[in-house]
C-alpha cells in the first residue's frame, strides 16, 4: 500500500456533526419524595426560612432550587388547596403563605414547635356573630397543620413537565439550563467542542474506514477502525492529518486460543477472515483486540519506547498505516526483523519467515523520512511533559464501541468520541438511542421487546469519575450494511 497516496486520495465523509443524547435526557428518571407544606404568617416570611435554615441545615446533595420556597393559596394545586382547606379554617385573605418543607423530613412535633410563633392569626369574626359563633372562634385559633405532599426531586425537563408539576404537586420552576447541568454537557463545552470538531470530522472518519478496510483485508480482525486525534494540533496545523497521532485496527483474530492456531492462522490466504460472516463468542477474541483498546495501548507504547534510555521496539508489531501515524516523526525508530507482507501484497524473498513468526505477520516502523522535519516537540505528550492516558484527545471510530470498550474510553480519559450514526450497534455502550446499524434476529419470546430495551449511554454519566463528549456523525448519503451484530 503506497501510504501517502492513499491519505492524499481520502475523500472526506460529507455529513454532519450532532451530539449524542445522553440516557437522562431520551428516558429521563423522575423521582418523587415526600415533603410538608405548612400555612404561616405572611410578616414572617424572613424568620421562617431562618428558622427552618437553623434548624434543619439542607442537604446538598438534594439541589431543589427547582421548586418554589413559597406559594400563595392561589397558587396552589387543587387537589392540595382542597386538602388543606379541609383541616385548616381559613385564615384572613392575603395574610398567609405556604412555606414547603422538604426532605430530609425532621421530627413532625419539633418542625411544629419551630413553626409554632409563625402561626397565622385566625380570620376576623363577622359583626352579626353570636356568643355560640365566639365560642366557636375560640376554639378555631389557627395552629400548625402540616400537609403531606409529593415533589419532584429532578428538575423539569420541559415547559409541559413544569406546568404539570404545578398543577398537580406543587409549583415549579423551569429554568431551560438547569437540566442539562445535571443529565449533559453544559451547552458553552458541547458547542466549543463541536465547532473544534466540525472542519475535520469527515476526514478523520474515512481514514478511521480506510484503517478498519485495512483490518479486514489483512484477516487479522473485523473491518472496525480507530483514529486518536490531537484537538490542539488540528487547530495549528493546514494540514488534517498532522494531527492524528495513532490508528489502530481491529485484531480479534490474531490471537492463538488454547494452544490452537488462531484465526488468521487457520485461514492465512482469505480476506475477510471467514469467521466474521457470523458471530461466535469463541472466535473473538477479546476486547483487548479490538481497534479503541489497541489504539488507546499504541498511545501507551510510545510513551513507553520514548521513556527508556536504549528503546527497542515492543514485540507485537504493526499494520502500515498504524506504524506510519505512530513513527513518522519518530527520532530514531529501531526496525524490527522482516515479516510478511499483508496477504493481498506479493511478498519478497527477504519477507519469508519462519512459520512459527506468523502470529506477527505485519511489518514494523517504517524507516526516518529525513525530508520531513521533525517537530520541535513530539506529537504525543511524554509523561515528562505532563503526557497522562489520553487525555484532552479525541477518538473516531468506525463503529459504536462495546460496553468494554467505552469503559476503556473512559477511563483514558478522552475529551470527545465521534462515530457515524449508521456505526451505532446494539451491542455498543456510547448511544442511549435504538440502534440505526445491523440488528440481532429477535427471540420470539421476547417479540414486542425491542422499543422497551434501555441503552447504556456511557459517554456522560455523573456517577462515572470521568465523562467523555459524545458525538454522532450523520452522513448526507445512508450507507447500507450487511454485517452481523458484532462487539466492536
Amino acid at each position: 500500500m503506497d501510504i501517502q497516496k492513499a491519505i492524499r486520495d481520502l475523500h472526506p465523509l460529507g455529513g454532519q456533526v450532532v451530539p449524542i443524547r445522553t440516557v437522562q435526557e431520551t428516558r429521563p428518571v423522575e423521582e418523587f419524595a415526600d415533603a410538608f407544606v405548612a400555612e404561616v404568617n405572611v410578616k414572617a416570611a424572613s424568620k421562617v426560612i431562618k428558622a427552618l435554615d437553623s434548624a434543619f441545615p439542607k442537604d446538598p446533595s438534594l439541589p431543589l432550587s427547582h421548586l418554589r420556597r413559597f406559594a400563595k393559596r392561589e397558587m396552589l394545586p387543587q387537589p392540595l388547596r382542597e386538602a388543606i382547606e379541609a383541616q385548616n379554617a381559613p385564615a384572613a385573605p392575603g395574610q398567609t403563605l405556604f412555606v414547603l418543607l422538604s426532605p430530609p423530613l425532621p421530627d413532625v412535633e419539633k418542625l411544629k414547635a419551630i413553626l409554632a410563633p409563625f402561626a397565622p392569626a385566625p380570620a376576623p369574626a363577622t359583626p352579626n356573630a353570636t356568643a355560640t359563633d365566639g365560642a366557636a372562634d375560640e376554639s378555631s385559633v389557627q395552629t400548625i397543620h402540616l400537609q403531606p405532599v409529593k415533589i419532584p426531586l429532578c428538575p423539569p425537563f420541559n415547559t409541559t413537565q413544569a406546568e404539570t408539576w404545578t398543577k398537580t404537586l406543587w409549583p415549579v420552576v423551569f429554568n431551560p439550563a438547569a437540566p442539562r447541568s445535571f443529565v449533559a454537557p453544559p451547552p458553552q463545552t458541547l458547542a466549543r467542542a463541536q465547532e473544534s470538531i466540525e472542519p475535520h470530522a469527515g476526514y478523520f472518519l474515512s481514514l478511521a474506514h480506510l484503517v478498519a478496510q485495512e483490518a479486514e483485508q489483512s484477516g487479522l480482525g473485523r473491518g472496525v477502525g480507530a483514529v486518536i486525534v490531537d484537538p490542539a494540533i488540528t487547530s495549528e496545523s493546514q494540514q488534517w492529518d498532522e494531527a492524528v497521532l495513532a490508528v489502530a485496527g481491529d485484531a480479534r483474530y490474531s490471537r492463538p486460543e488454547g494452544g490452537a492456531p488462531s484465526q488468521a492462522q487457520q485461514h492465512p490466504d482469505m480476506a475477510p477472515n471467514p469467521a466474521s460472516k457470523t458471530y461466535n463468542a469463541d472466535l473473538e477474541g477479546g476486547p483487548e483486540l479490538h481497534a479503541l483498546m489497541r489504539a488507546v495501548e499504541l498511545v501507551a507504547r510510545w510513551r513507553r519506547e520514548n521513556d527508556r534510555e536504549d528503546p527497542a521496539q515492543e514485540c507485537d508489531t504493526l499494520s502500515p498505516l498504524e506504524s506510519h501515524f505512530l513513527y513518522r516523526h519518530h527520532p530514531d525508530p529501531v526496525p524490527l526483523s522482516p515479516s510478511l507482507k499483508r496477504k493481498h501484497e506479493n511478498p519478497t524473498e527477504s519477507d519469508i519467515v519462519d512459520e512459527s513468526d506468523l502470529h506477527v505477520p505485519l511489518p514494523g516502523p517504517p524507516s526516518v523520512d529525513h525530508s520531513v522535519p521533525a517537530p520541535a516537540t513530539p506529537r504525543i505528550r511524554t509523561r515528562a511533559q505532563g503526557g497522562y492516558l489520553c487525555t484532552d484527545l479525541d477518538v473516531y471510530l468506525s463503529h459504536e464501541p462495546c460496553l468494554c470498550c467505552s469503559m476503556g474510553l473512559l477511563l483514558s480519559r478522552f475529551r470527545a468520541v465521534i462515530f457515524p450514526r449508521g456505526g451505532r450497534l446494539e451491542s455498543g455502550g456510547l448511544a442511549s438511542e435504538p440502534v440505526v446499524g445491523p440488528v440481532a434476529e429477535e427471540d420470539p419470546a421476547e417479540a414486542g421487546s425491542k422499543d422497551e430495551r434501555g441503552y447504556y449511554g456511557l459517554h456522560w454519566r455523573k456517577e462515572l469519575n470521568w465523562r467523555a463528549l459524545g458525538f454522532e456523525f450523520v452522513e448526507d448519503v445512508d450507507v447500507e450494511t450487511h454485517t452481523p451484530v458484532f462487539h466492536a
